[in-house]
């Protein structure tokens, strides 16, 4: 049996050399997204898609804005869906996903994201997908992510 998941994040974008990082990759020293973890709009929207395909909840049920998560690398999130969510029941047929982002050119990073959420998640970078965009003058102080999940149920298909 196949389910699919979507999800979505924003970020409002701040000058500041914090740092900012899409999926697991720093991306710039000039600007960071504001957030409670590290503010990587593309792993929090990876996370709901994954959970929303699962059936297991949203990313606030797993990850609050807590103390343990405060500047937490997203990354870890990614770790914990497959070690915790995925394994035995699931298998990742494939993630699709969109960035906008204005102020940053993601192009000269897309290897070394696709690399980073692949490995954080265990699948073969074929299973990954990523477009970047521009927004075209629309989203010029936020950073958003779009992301489709598609996973295989393993076994009796009951997951």
């Amino acid at each position: 049996m196949y389910r699919t998941g979507i999800g979505y994040d924003i970020h409002p974008l701040k000058q500041g050399n914090k740092g900012l990082y899409v999926g697991g990759i720093k991306v710039s020293d000039l600007y960071y997204a504001e957030g409670h973890s590290d503010g990587d709009a593309l792993v929090h929207a990876i996370v709901d898609a994954v959970l929303g395909a699962s059936g297991k909840g949203n990313i606030g049920m797993f990850f609050p804005e807590n103390f343990e998560n405060l500047n937490r690398r997203s990354l870890e999130f990614l770790e914990y869906l497959c070690s915790e969510i995925l394994s035995g029941d699931f298998e990742i047929v494939n993630i699709d996903s969109v960035v906008i982002v204005e102020k940053i050119r993601l192009l000269p990073y897309l290897e070394k994201i696709t690399e980073s959420i692949a490995k954080a998640l265990g699948i073969e970078r074929s299973k990954f997908n990523l477009k970047p965009k521009s927004g075209n003058g629309f989203f010029a102080n936020s950073i958003q992510a779009y992301v489709t999940c598609l996973l295989a149920t393993r076994g009796d298909g009951s997951a």
